[in-house]
């Protein structure tokens, strides 16, 4: 299979590799050159530097991958690729696309006979590289002529159909929320166990470590917790910020569809840390570990 890949950051860039390392051509797009050059050195790669020459660069039966920012630069990605597809083609938006605009998309698409199939993406950038998790919407019949990309882009049941268009994006946003709690709640009891660590000459390393293996709450945000901690100086240059997130705004929509009160404290525990009100220099940490999420220095 051959298939059509826009964006190449983070994620992109490791899901391309993933991808070349299991046999799949792909064809890379990137707004810069830089990605492109370096990525076109694996076999299996190919340049373009235009949707027209990928679009060239693809059989019959097109398949585009976006994993770019979502919001406006996805409107302006397909109102540039939609001219250049044809009836049965299919885009899939790997990005954090917010749901109703999946939709939104999905019946413009429709109209000209191409699918969209929305897909939430989760697992962080070794998750890209090595297998990840995702959660897939829209027409089944679409999803099932390109399933086997996402069984060898996962790990073992690692990916399903979630629904008709807009349920993958939704998941993956209710999953997100979850996601803000825990760490909320990591950063939360860590700091706890901070606060009283020279009363009883307590090693935050060794609790992490024991947090992250075999204890109820050990897990991948644990364990990337756990990996901040042997990296020398690199939670004392942390500042206790937590920069904003592409998805905080989706998080309040979410707030208000459900009943989500822990989810609404550990985004406000965020918008607090950037008021110098709380510390959330283990969420920033594992925020970047996972995901290569910017951090601020403490000077």
């Amino acid at each position: 299979m051959k298939i059509g890949f826009v964006g190449l950051g983070r994620m992109g860039s490791n899901m391309v590799m993933n991808l070349a390392g299991k046999g799949y051509g792909v064809v890379v797009n990137n707004r810069s050159p830089e990605p492109t050059k370096k990525l076109v050195r694996r076999r299996g790669v190919t340049s373009s530097y235009s949707f027209e020459e990928m679009i060239k660069k693809l059989p019959k039966k097109k398949i585009v991958w976006l994993m770019i920012t979502a919001g406006k630069p996805v409107d302006d990605a397909l109102k540039k690729l939609i001219p250049l597809l044809k009836k049965g083609d299919i885009v899939i938006d790997g990005g954090n696309s917010y749901f109703k605009d999946s939709q939104r998309r999905y019946k413009v698409l429709k109209k000209k006979g191409i699918s969209y199939l929305d897909c939430g993406v989760s697992g962080g950038m070794e998750g890209a590289r090595k297998g990840a998790c995702m959660m897939i919407g829209g027409d089944k019949n679409s999803f099932k002529k390109v399933e086997i990309l996402f069984k060898d882009m996962t790990v073992k049941d690692g990916y399903g159909y979630m629904g008709k268009s807009g349920a993958g994006h939704f998941v993956k946003m209710v999953h997100n929320g979850i996601e803000y709690g825990m760490m909320g709640a990591i950063n939360e009891g860590m700091k706890a166990v901070q606060k009283y660590s020279s009363k009883f000459e307590i090693d935050l390393q060794e609790t992490a470590k024991v947090y992250a293996n075999g204890s109820i709450i050990e897990g991948r945000l644990m364990s990337w917790l756990y990996d901040s901690f042997k990296k020398p100086h690199y939670l004392d240059e942390i500042s206790c910020e937590v920069p904003k997130g592409e998805t905080e705004n989706e998080m309040k929509h979410l707030e208000k569809m459900a009943e989500m009160k822990i989810l609404k404290e550990a985004r406000l525990m965020r918008a607090r840390s950037r008021k110098k009100l709380v510390c959330g220099d283990f969420i920033a940490a594992m925020r970047n570990q996972f995901g290569g999420h910017k951090t601020n220095k403490k000077w």
